[in-house]
């Protein structure tokens, strides 16, 4: 499983404190770095990845010959400059050549070193989607991760979004870094050898000497100073950077959601109501946004001056050796080309910070995530076993997620075409019952006893209807073709007009009235055959003509399968062989047979 937490039993967090963190938009940056590591390691140890070592491996062969082009690029620089002092045309003409050549290689070196960075996200990538992806479909954690009162909203953005964010800025920074140490070695090199001691007069005859290798310490020192007025000046941008995607996410949810159910809001003339839901989604992104841009607005302005200042920096701190005549005026644009390496090599932060503070807003939703998908593991449901030839429950008890008891003691038997109804006022628990059985509700205890090697189905009340043909749709979720079936069971349900459509994609959860889709899932039912059928208020949207015939069906086709139905009507009662009721408001349910 692609899961952790991203505390450890030594950190001294409470658990209060832990719960904070987990509800908090910006994670302590221990934990950031803890989590960036697991989210990396798994990948690179499995057979997948040796492919990708050898995309690594060239990516660095090419970078060396990068650095190195740079450095010859660098020696370009003095030459060039020296034959324009000298009024050397053959030279510039020479040299000239040098340069085409010089750049036509840079060229290719960069392109190929970008195609093959993109090759490596991509290959990293798909491999971290699957086992995250395969992760969140397993035991129902995609349900239960829902359950949860914490911070683990949008996990479609996370697998989507995110994990992309992560995949290619963790190559990008740890390429980056690992190409900006060598870079700042060699061009280090090169500043300390062109630096050269010399004794500069200031003004009224004070004179100031320079070390040796003392542009390099300059460059060091404008880095240093720059990045640390960098971080402090951008600190905020992380948090808001991490709230800028959870607003973001809430207002292309909540538009999503409008998408989804407009035929409801529209009957509901509910688009004054929905329009101010939006409008405060939307209002939650520009104030933040608006946060965010004055941060980045104090932050340009020191980093632009900042790059500004180093274009002409170099050139005056390398002034007293030319004034000197220690150096000519090509030396000097080779120390600023020098210079310049040295101090973006440092300044990496400086140029993009910005980039940095997302990247931990990225690592800190991840974080969240795969913690809030470890607490979800870790969650148990009953687990129905098979043996026998019974459906039994016993010691049923079922608990809101407070710890209010819906119901306890809860037992009953059911044998091969039994048909059980389970009856109760709104909100006592039926359909929690449900879920309880089905294995899926964390909030129960007890057990329950299936038929050996038998296949459970459920109905909801608003059937799921996947992406596809309506023929797919009716067979969901086996992916096997039912020839005849279909057709046959449409025309039984009153779906005749649907047939022509059954190879049509669509998306039918928006096409088809309830009534049809709930129709459409007894059509499932009845092509899966399974043998215990769980119906949760599955004929809610039907007439009782429709409903009948609905049942009659499931008893001429399925009559050896065992039915248990949620419902209120008092129709139902005739469909069914025994009751499962509550009647009032404490914790006792009674089952008995039916008349």
């Amino acid at each position: 499983m692609f899961k952790f937490s991203i505390f450890k039993d030594s950190d001294n967090y409470t658990a209060e404190q832990r719960q904070q963190i987990r509800q908090s938009a910006s994670v302590p940056l221990k934990l950031s770095i803890r989590a960036f590591f697991k989210i990396l390691v798994p990948y690179w140890k499995t057979r997948d990845s040796l492919f990708s070592w050898f995309l690594i491996f060239c990516i660095v062969s090419l970078t060396s010959g990068a650095i190195w082009l740079a450095t010859a690029i660098n020696t370009w620089y003095k030459e060039f400059w020296d034959t324009i002092q000298n009024y050397d045309i053959d030279g510039f003409k020479h040299q000239l050549l040098v340069f085409v050549i010089l750049a036509s290689i840079h060229v290719c070196v960069s392109v190929y070193n970008a195609y093959l960075r993109s090759k490596l996200v991509i290959r990293w990538r798909r491999w971290l989607t699957g086992q995250v992806m395969d992760d969140w479909l397993k035991k129902d954690l995609f349900y239960k991760i829902q359950l949860q009162d914490r911070n683990t909203e949008n996990p479609d953005q996370r697998i989507s979004e995110d994990l992309n964010s992560y995949v290619s800025q963790t190559i990008s920074l740890l390429l980056g870094t690992a190409t900006d140490l060598a870079t700042l070695i060699t061009f280090g090199v090169v500043l300390w050898d062109l630096s050269h001691a010399v004794t500069m007069t200031l003004w009224n005859g004070y004179e100031l000497a320079l070390p040796d290798g003392y542009m390099l310490y300059l460059a060091l020192a404008y880095a240093v100073i720059g990045t640390t007025l960098t971080f402090i000046i951008g600190k905020p941008l992380v948090r808001l950077n991490f709230m800028q995607q959870r607003y973001e996410a809430n207002f292309r949810f909540s538009l999503i959601r409008v998408r989804e159910n407009a035929e409801s809001i529209a009957l509901y003339k509910g688009a004054k109501e929905e329009s101010r839901t939006l409008q405060k989604r939307f209002t939650d992104v520009v104030h933040n946004f608006i946060s965010l841009i004055k941060y980045e607005k104090r932050l340009g302005f020191f980093t632009l001056g900042y790059l500004q200042t180093a274009v002409i920096f170099p050139i005056i701190i390398s002034a007293p050796m030319y004034f000197a005549k220690i150096i000519t005026m090509g030396s000097i644009m080779q120390i600023n080309s020098a210079f310049g390496r040295v101090q973006d090599s440092l300044s990496t932060l400086i140029s993009n910070f910005s980039s940095w503070a997302s990247f931990k807003a990225v690592v800190d939703r991840l974080a969240l995530y795969f913690d809030g998908m470890h607490t979800a593991y870790e969650i148990e449901c009953i687990k129905p076993q098979k043996e026998g030839r019974e459906f039994k429950v016993s010691g049923l008890e079922v608990r809101t997620p407070t710890g209010l008891k819906l119901g306890s003691g809860i037992e009953f038997d059911l044998k091969d075409g039994d048909r059980l109804l389970i009856r109760g006022y709104s909100g006592c628990g039926k359909s929690t019952m449900i879920r309880a059985i089905a294995g899926i509700w964390p909030y129960a205890d007890g057990t329950v006893m299936l038929p050996d090697n038998s296949r459970a189905l459920f109905l909801s009340q608003r059937p799921y209807l996947p992406q596809g043909t309506l023929r797919e749709a009716a067979g969901y979720p086996d992916a096997a073709e039912h020839s005849g079936l279909t057709e046959k069971f449409f025309k039984e349900l009153g779906l005749e007009h649907l047939i022509d459509k059954l190879d049509e994609e669509d998306i039918w959860s928006q096409m088809l009235s309830l009534g049809e889709q709930q129709r459409i899932a007894f059509v499932r039912a009845l092509i899966i055959k399974p043998k215990v059928l769980f119906l949760d208020e599955a004929t809610s949207a039907l007439d009782e003509k429709s409903e009948q015939k609905a049942y009659a069906l499931v008893q001429e086709y399925l009559k050896d399968s065992i039915v248990v139905s949620v419902g209120h009507r008092s129709s139902l009662i005739r469909q069914h062989t025994h009751s499962l009721t509550k009647n009032d408001e404490g914790v006792q349910w009674e089952f008995g047979k039916l008349a």
